[in-house]
Formats: C-alpha cells, sequence, structure tokens
C-alpha cells in the first residue's frame, strides 16, 4: 500500500508486539495510520515495536483480550486517546503443542479463548463506533490448520475453525452498516509461535509440502491484511484470504 493509503484512519491490532502482528502494525503506520496496538505481557517487545515506527503514529497498550472486560476496556481508551476505530485486526494468539488425550481442561480454555473468545469480545466493542460512523473494516487472523487441521493443536485448530466461522457470520450481520469482515488464513509463517515448535526434521518436512518451498514472511500476511481492509477490496465480504504458499488449495 502506499504510504498516505490510510492517512487518517484509526487502526487498532490485537497481539501486536511480535510476529504477525508486529509487521500488520508496523505496515499500517506506514501507510499513514494511526495505530493503536496491545499485548498482554511484554513491554520490551511492545517498546521494540514503538522504536521500528520511530516518527509514526503508533500507541502500545497493554491487554488481556481474552478477558471482555478488558477488551472493553481496550477499544474505550483507543477510542479516548486516539479516536473511533475504523480498521480492527484480530490477530492475537497463542500455539502451544499437545495431544488431545494429555490435553487438560485449562489448556483447551486457554486456547480457544484468547484465539477465539477475544475475536468475539474486541468485535463486539468496536461495533458500536463502527456503525455510528458508518462504515469500518475487521480482518479476522485465522489459520490453515483451522482450514484442515493440525495434529497436537486440536484446540488450536479447532478455534481458528470458529474464526472462519464467525468472520463468515458476522459479515452477514453488519455488511449493511458498510462494515466490510474479512479473513486472513496464514500457513506456516517465520514467527516465534512457529519457531517453538522447529526442528531441523520437521523444517524439512515443512518445506517438502509446500509448493512454494519456503516459509511465508510476517510481511506478506500484512499485506494481505491491509488489502482487505482498503477500499482496493470494496467488493469483498466474509472471505477467507489464503497465505500459505500453495500448502492448501481450495
Amino acid at each position: 500500500m502506499g504510504s498516505g493509503a490510510f492517512a487518517g484512519k484509526q487502526v487498532l491490532v490485537t497481539g501486536g508486539s511480535r510476529g504477525i502482528g508486529r509487521a500488520v502494525s508496523l505496515a499500517f503506520a506506514r501507510s499513514g495510520a494511526r495505530v493503536a496496538f496491545c499485548y498482554q505481557s511484554d513491554p520490551v517487545a511492545a517498546a521494540e515495536v514503538q522504536q521500528m515506527g520511530e516518527g509514526l503514529q503508533i500507541e502500545a497498550y497493554q491487554a488481556d483480550v481474552a478477558d471482555p472486560a478488558a477488551a472493553a476496556a481496550l477499544v474505550a481508551q483507543v477510542e479516548e486517546r486516539q479516536g473511533k476505530v475504523d480498521v480492527l485486526v484480530n490477530n492475537a494468539g497463542v500455539f502451544p503443542a499437545a495431544w488431545v488425550v494429555e490435553m487438560t481442561d485449562a489448556d483447551w480454555d486457554k486456547v480457544v479463548r484468547v484465539n477465539l473468545f477475544s475475536v468475539f469480545y474486541c468485535s463486539r466493542a468496536v461495533l458500536p463506533g463502527m456503525i455510528a460512523a458508518g462504515g469500518g473494516a475487521i480482518v479476522n487472523i485465522a489459520s490453515i490448520a483451522g482450514q484442515r487441521g493440525s495434529a497436537r493443536h486440536a484446540h488450536y485448530a479447532a478455534a481458528k475453525g470458529g474464526v472462519l466461522a464467525f468472520t463468515r457470520s458476522l459479515a452477514r450481520e453488519v455488511i449493511g452498516h458498510n462494515i466490510r469482515v474479512n479473513a486472513v488464513s496464514p500457513g506456516r509463517i517465520v514467527t516465534d509461535l512457529l519457531l517453538a515448535q522447529q526442528n531441523p526434521q520437521e523444517q524439512a518436512r515443512w518445506m517438502a509440502d509446500t509448493p512454494a518451498q519456503r516459509l511465508g514472511m510476517p510481511e506478506e500476511v500484512a499485506e494481505a491484511v491491509l488489502f482487505l481492509a482498503s477500499p482496493a477490496s470494496s467488493y469483498i465480504v466474509g472471505e477467507t484470504l489464503a497465505v500459505n504458499g500453495g500448502l492448501l488449495m481450495e
């Protein structure tokens, strides 16, 4: 996107201190937006994002968006300090590994709350402002795991599958208010969450599986998010844009 493509727009990115969220936050800021991003527990990483965006309009907020009160408070703070949210990017996520037979109730609950419930909480919180303003855009970060499943990540895959269904459902509800809701579904992207699961044998398998023969970069996902948030995608509603190097073709 051009340097002024989002001039005057207020963007909120959840989970913006690392990986895809960091790339999305910086891409919007470099395109002229006022960006608010939240982080849960790493102020050092959040400060690094602000340093990388020095000279741009980018602010960090601490919030656990898996908690409904915290998500509502986050949106209220952003609206009070920076203005009504024009674009929401629901990106907050966790990606632990566990076999279902060994998965605890707490494991399941945490992953589903962070990856799915937060999408509902934050979307619900920004909608009144978007409706009053006559429009907006919500982009939800899903995952290829939600489309094809993922062994040892059933909780994550179930949550991301829910994100895809929620995206389509909310899109139908709010398009009459000129609010477009879409999703981006990344494949294997070079992030801390993915590399924490990595070993040389696993990486070789990933490369063999992927027609593009490489992992994706967070910046490539960010470009897809900006496209779906921009007027260039004005007739795209309730869709899922795959950024996966051909790993899954539908």
